[in-house]
């Protein structure tokens, strides 16, 4: 599958409440923090089922939201914008928590 450029590919996102970790709704309805286990809208109505859902598993997590994503001729995904592919990788995160317990 060639790289989808136009965000017609979308997947649900959100922050777990118990420690702010970023996790992707998958395909059985639970948050996982791998984006490659994300569940994938690939149409506008898809989507806004895919968004429904979410909200509707939203327990333990803050506002999920759509992100969109392109997938590579392997599979793989990556979302689209510079500040959602910051959050896919986590390091700001990582900085923030190491820096939580430097002083501890």
């Amino acid at each position: 599958m060639a790289k989808n450029l136009s965000g017609d590919l979308q997947v649900a996102s959100a922050n777990r409440l118990v420690d702010g970790v970023v996790v992707w709704l998958d395909d059985a309805g639970q948050w996982t923090d791998r984006l490659a286990r994300a569940a994938v809208s690939r149409e506008a109505r898809a989507s806004e089922i895919l968004l429904e859902r979410a909200r509707a598993e939203g327990f333990g997590v803050i506002e999920p939201y759509l992100v969109a994503v392109s997938e590579d001729e392997d599979g793989t995904l990556e979302p689209l914008s510079l500040r959602e592919r910051i959050r896919a990788s986590g390091l700001t995160f990582d900085a923030i928590a190491a820096d939580a317990v430097r002083y501890a």
